[in-house]
């Protein structure tokens, strides 16, 4: 069986903006990606970096983006010109940029701090994105990103994980597959997998009701949550990674 054609980038700029034009219909903002974003603010928070230059990639409509700013000069990119209007009408005080990452001309080792959150997993090509992030951080630069568990998502249901439009891209990797990734740019400095979840395969005992209501009454449902984030189980990867010289 043949794969579906890869969509352009003028097919994936046009689905970018169908997505933040019905962002309520979509439910972008929910309590999960709020959960993602405090974890990404607390590695943030840990770099050593006084007044850090910082590129949010993927920054949308900059609502994540206007939190960075709290630590230093933080500019927002993003592919969907309609995500970037609504970003500069909502925080004129910060530098959007409607462009496409790769053909876009940012200097070369000009950010301390590259912040990348649920991009990863929605590009055509993980390398070169990753490659692209190590040309324009400065030595010993950080990348904070995050990404969705391949193994949590592979362990849901429909209704749990909907099928996406077309020009949708997918690819999502395990804990395993961000590292190698990672690794011939970058040393992973933290990561953890937060937001546990999964109704199939191990998932479903792990998750199970009456597991977690003996679990309850054994221990606090916090730290039996925190256990399973940190066995793996969490549906998002979240990761602090520093350039290598």
């Amino acid at each position: 069986m043949s794969s579906s054609p890869q969509p352009t980038i003028k097919q994936q700029e046009k689905f970018w903006d169908w997505h933040w034009q019905h962002w309520q219909e979509r439910r972008t903002v929910n309590q999960w990606k709020q959960t993602r974003h405090e974890k990404v603010l607390e590695f943030v928070k840990s770099v050593a970096v006084t007044h850090p230059r910082i590129l949010d990639l993927g920054c949308g409509p900059g609502w994540y983006t206007d939190q960075l700013a709290q630590f230093g000069d933080v500019t927002g990119i993003d592919l969907s010109e309609s995500a970037i209007n609504m970003a500069r009408q909502r925080f004129p005080n910060i530098n959007f940029i409607a462009a496409n990452l790769y053909e876009y001309s940012l200097g070369r080792q000009e950010f301390d701090i590259v912040v990348c959150q649920e991009v990863i997993d929605h590009v055509e090509n993980t390398a070169a994105l990753v490659q692209r992030v190590a040309e324009i951080l400065k030595p010993n630069g950080y990348f904070v990103l995050s990404c969705t568990n391949k193994f949590v998502v592979d362990r849901l249901d429909e209704r749990q994980f909907p099928s996406q439009p077309a020009h949708h891209i997918g690819r999502y990797l395990n804990i395993k597959g961000i590292k190698a990734h990672l690794s011939p740019q970058f040393f992973v400095s933290k990561l953890e997998t937060i937001i546990p979840m999964g109704n199939k395969g191990i998932l479903r005992i792990v998750n199970s009701t009456k597991l977690n209501a003996l679990l309850g009454v054994i221990t606090p449902t916090t730290v039996a949550e925190r256990l399973k984030e940190r066995l793996g189980f969490g549906y998002q990867i979240v990761i602090l990674a520093q350039k290598k010289r």
